[in-house]
């Protein structure tokens, strides 16, 4: 492990631009100089987030949520600071994973479990491709999985005979272990292969590492055609998105995800040449899943299969990842058919065009909604046409919302006109945040502290003299800003906005610099003769402090004397005042 230097940092974040980094996350739209989001960190459903790429930052203006790129990918991912330097420095094609600080030691259990597997995997790729795998080898192929994905997937075979244990125990891995990891189990004194006379597909989890295995029968007399690794220390099914280490890099570079059933299915889309493809390797998927998939992109892009079980939980997780903020899109396959079917059916290019011709989740939901209900009853017509009016008056678009009420009407047969004066009731205008005119000071910095900042924020001059001028603040917090401020300028010219965040590490410091960027009174341009009036009311707001301290401790007193030593100082400081209103000292 090595230090990152403040250099590397400011460098790496020079080069991450923020709206292409958010981008990745959110779905943007330009207003003015800003571009703007829904706020990924409140419930929002209005745009409320805003990204500017002039100063680099971001802002909610409801949650107040904001910082640079690092702040944002740190909190989005739910990662350290480091962890996301390193994240954001890999999308602008800086290697800095040598910086991380080592996790602590993998539990040596686990560490076993996972070498039990890469043995395994080892083991069954060796096994296709020895004398007694080649029928099965051959199968693949004619199923159109080539070499190359077969070497790419770490595609397996498992024949009988329990050899696969035994070469485990042979490699002197004990039986425990060996169960453990669900590669084998226990009958009475004997141990026997879990995934025998099977094809075997290796299933890893974000970052590459094996963490089970589905395997398909080569036996017809096979009860179950598919089998999964059960659950384990290291494998929990709800927990994993297929293939997602393989898929990321093609993720953002297509920006959307397609998510679907299975592994051959994800392989079926590789023989295609679509590789931005996961799997939830299931219909019943998860809020973890559905949060892997938000953190991949966005974006996403259901291809469940086409029958009427895909079709339902294209239905279900549709609707879990609109209440994560996604935007979904369904693949139409027209067919009860899966994707590999599809291929094999119609070939190659006919699921590519499906890709293409993709639809919009209220496209999807206007149609799937129709197997709910008989429309033939006024009553459950009623019910439909009011269900989906309530989904369409959610899109934030007006043109959405004109284009799905016409295809309300015509599935329908309403007017437009009845329809769309339900959609449009009630309908929340479009948000146009603007930074709050509050003009008071945040977190009791008076307004002349947060000029004096403000001003060394934009003018290293105003920095050194207000250090050889008076070097101190009243306000904690304003006075920890204007230290920064110096210290950055000591190997700087200028203040960079977002990497004076980078530097304000402890949060409340972070947050006032933020909240000062915006603050209305902030100058447009360096003020010297500004910067001398808000030095000189700091110093007199500080000896007016003393002048109330004073008259308090008089109050407390009884002694003649005393009283007098308080009033000679009280008269001192009022004459301070008074100079310093003046605009001179007096001695």
């Amino acid at each position: 492990m090595r230090r990152l230097s403040d250099q590397e940092i400011t460098d790496i974040r020079s080069k991450a631009d923020i709206g292409d980094v958010i981008s990745q996350y959110l779905p943007l739209t330009r207003r003015g100089r800003n571009l703007w989001a829904v706020c990924p960190f409140h419930d929002d459903h209005d745009p409320s987030l805003s990204i500017s790429k002039d100063k680099q930052i971001y802002k909610c203006f409801v949650c107040g949520a904001g910082g640079n790129v690092f702040t944002f990918v740190q909190n989005i991912e739910k990662i350290s600071f480091l962890e996301a330097v390193v994240k954001v420095a890999k999308g602008v094609g800086v290697n800095i994973d040598d910086a991380l600080t080592p996790v602590a030691a993998l539990d040596p259990r686990k560490q076993v479990l996972t070498q039990i597997l890469k043995e395994s995997i080892n083991y069954f790729k060796y096994q296709l491709n020895a004398s007694g795998g080649l029928i099965i080898k051959d199968y693949l192929l004619k199923r159109g999985i080539s070499d190359s994905l077969i070497e790419k997937f770490e595609i397996g075979y498992n024949p009988g005979d329990d050899q696969c244990s035994k070469f485990l125990i042979a490699k002197g891995y004990p039986p425990s272990n060996a169960v453990a990891a669900n590669i084998t189990r226990v009958n009475g004194n004997q141990f026997s292969d879990v995934f025998a006379n099977r094809i075997v597909f290796p299933i890893h989890d974000e970052h590459g590492n094996p963490l089970g295995f589905t395997a398909r029968a080569v036996l017809a007399d096979e009860t179950a055609k598919y089998i999964n690794t059960t659950e384990t220390e290291l494998y929990t099914k709800g927990l994993i998105v297929y293939n997602y280490h393989r898929a990321l890099p093609e993720v953002k570079k297509s920006e959307f995800v397609i998510v679907t059933e299975g592994v051959t299915d994800v392989i079926a889309f590789y023989r295609a040449n679509v590789r931005n493809v996961v799997a939830t390797l299931g219909t019943a998927a998860t809020l973890e899943q559905v949060r892997k998939l938000r953190q991949m992109h966005w974006h996403i892009v259901i291809g469940y299969d086409g029958d009427n079980a895909g079709q339902k939980a294209a239905f279900r997780l549709g609707d879990m990842l609109i209440k994560a903020n996604c935007t979904v899109e369904v693949l139409n396959y027209k067919v009860p058919m899966d994707p590999d079917d599809i291929i094999n059916t119609y070939g190659e290019e006919h699921l590519v065009n499906i890709v293409e011709n993709r639809i919009p989740w209220m496209d999807f939901l206007l149609d799937y909604s129709l197997s709910l209900y008989q429309l033939d009853n006024y009553n459950q017509k009623k019910q439909y046409v009011l269900a989906m009016g309530a989904q369409i008056k959610n899109l934030r678009d007006d043109l959405d919302r004109k284009h799905f009420t016409e295809r309300l009407a015509s599935i329908s047969g309403y007017k437009f006109e009845d329809l769309w004066s339900i959609v449009s009731q009630n309908v929340k205008p479009e948000k146009r945040f603007e930074p709050v005119s509050d003009e008071k000071p945040k977190a009791d910095c008076s307004k002349a502290e947060c000029e004096i900042c403000a001003q060394m924020m934009i003018s290293k001059e105003a920095a050194i003299r207000f250090r050889d001028e008076l070097g101190y603040l009243s306000s904690p917090i304003a006075n920890r800003c204007a230290i920064l401020i110096i210290d950055t300028y000591r190997t700087n010219q200028e203040i960079v906005l977002a990497d004076l965040l980078t530097k304000a590490n402890d949060p409340i410091l972070h947050d006032f610099i933020l909240w000062l960027s915006d603050w209305p009174l902030f100058p447009k341009q360096a003020n010297l003769e500004s910067l001398t009036q808000a030095m000189t009311k700091v110093r007199i707001d500080v000896y007016e402090s003393k002048i109330k301290k004073f008259k308090q401790e008089s109050a407390q007193l009884i002694d003649a004397n005393k009283k007098a030593e308080i009033a000679n100082k009280i008269i001192d400081a009022q004459r301070e005042i008074t100079a310093l209103k003046r605009g001179k000292k007096e001695d």
